[in-house]
């Protein structure tokens, strides 16, 4: 169920990411310039290290068990 949760959050920050990689890209801004964008991606990789964390702490307690 926690996944569950975690991967609704990463797509719909994946899709906010998205849009400001195409709004940078019409303005002619390199995406590392971007701060927005930059900021965005952050959070997308938090949430995806997170998932990561989770999925192997849930194969160990498999592995126990």
């Amino acid at each position: 169920m926690k996944n569950l949760s975690f991967n609704k959050k990463l797509e719909i920050e994946r899709e906010k990411l998205d849009k400001l990689a195409v709004e940078a890209l019409k303005k002619g801004i390199p995406l590392n310039q971007d701060e927005a964008f930059i900021a965005q991606n952050h959070k997308v990789d938090e949430l995806v290290v997170r998932i990561q964390r989770d999925k192997l702490k849930n194969r160990k307690n498999q592995q126990v068990r």
